[in-house]
């Protein structure tokens, strides 16, 4: 089953991809996007992520307002992620059913 992906999608647009290469992948939080969400929360993204079969770690940089993902290429393509934050929430639903709980 799928999570509620309304706190993730609020908060996608305000990420950005600062740095990636296969296996290891920096998700940026926009500092803009503090001035209109002062109560921002990472963890709706962050839980999601855990969630994915083949994430093998997640770092949260609070002071650089960032995430660093390590990944298994073999089970996460690297266009993946590029999808995760750009597709529709169609597009999104589909890669979380291929990505999530396919060992469960």
């Amino acid at each position: 089953m799928l999570p509620d992906l309304s706190p993730f999608m609020a908060l996608r647009r305000h990420l950005a991809i600062a740095h990636h290469v296969p296996g290891r992948i920096r998700v940026k939080l926009a500092a803009a996007a503090l001035a209109r969400l002062p109560d921002v929360d990472p963890e709706p993204f962050i839980a999601l992520t855990k969630r994915i079969q083949g994430v093998n770690a997640i770092r949260v940089n609070v002071a650089s307002l960032s995430v660093v993902i390590e990944y298994d290429v073999r089970q996460i393509a690297a266009p993946v992620w590029e999808r995760l934050l750009a597709g529709d929430t169609a597009e999104i639903e589909a890669i979380l059913r291929d990505h999530i709980g396919r060992t469960a």
